[in-house]
């Protein structure tokens, strides 16, 4: 479970968050939408323990994230950043073993943190990449690796752990974004908690439990999917207009050009 009380972040005198609140309970998937500039990414920092509040708090599994060491955050919950630095010539499995270091210094060495890490490549569609070098990858495969990485840090039993996504899909063709988020889907539905910041309220709609929509660092509304997805809430957040287009029980968010 992780907890965001009542917690703001500013960047100098520019206010990013002001006074969000959120919970995601344990197996829970939830998506937080919002235009550039909402303050999502610093949301997602806030809250997997990058960023401190001021003021405000963060509880992972009903412990102040303020009054944990980075070791114990790193195996409380793992985190899939927007950008990775990453330029070194590891492998594949090298670089998705790295999700192991906070649980052992040589995860390359442990048989069950290769075992971990062979089935975290597997659900990002990785198979048969073990042995490519990360840096000639390209950069939709990079991401997935990097999935990976997350995945295989939450390790074998995700009950109670923590994923924070940022922007999971991005780069993604169609086909490896729903794969990214089917993979995501089944932590939550094994006990993880998913936190994933998405772009494509569709997405959102058909693999979270709740969506938050984030405007100008405050949550404008948050709750089950059939209640968030609106023509009004969309518009509300993006400032653009939106249709809701339905197809039979299933309907879609689209945004019309002005």
């Amino acid at each position: 479970m992780i907890e965001a009380k009542n917690i703001s972040f500013r960047y100098g005198s520019r206010s990013a968050l002001d006074g969000v609140s959120l919970k995601v309970e344990d197996g829970e998937f939830a998506a937080i939408l919002g235009a550039n500039g909402a303050g999502k990414s610093t949301l997602l920092k806030v809250m997997s323990g990058y960023l401190k509040p001021s003021p405000g708090e963060i509880l992972i599994n009903g412990c102040p994230a303020s009054k944990m060491s980075p070791a114990k955050l790193a195996k409380e919950r793992a985190v899939l950043e927007q950008e990775s630095l990453l330029s070194s010539d590891y492998t594949v499995l090298e670089t998705v073993l790295l999700g192991r270091y906070a649980f052992s210094p040589f995860a390359a060495d442990d048989a069950e943190g290769r075992t971990i890490a062979l089935a975290a490549i597997k659900s990002a569609g990785l198979e048969g990449f073990e042995d490519r070098l990360y840096t000639q990858l390209s950069g939709g495969e990079k991401r997935r690796v990097q999935l990976a990485r997350a995945i295989c840090q939450i390790g074998k039993d995700p009950c109670k752990k923590i994923l924070f996504l940022d922007e999971p899909s991005a780069g993604l063709d169609p086909a490896h974004a729903h794969a990214a988020m089917a993979a995501a889907k089944k932590l939550s539905q094994n006990g993880c908690s998913i936190v994933a910041i998405l772009h494509d309220a569709n997405l959102a709609a058909e693999y979270a439990d709740k969506i938050a929509l984030l405007k100008s660092g405050e949550i404008l509304a948050f709750g089950a999917p059939e209640n968030i997805i609106t023509a009004e809430l969309m518009e509300k957040t993006y400032s653009a207009r939106c249709e809701i287009i339905k197809n039979g029980k299933n309907k879609f968010v689209h945004f019309p050009k002005a």
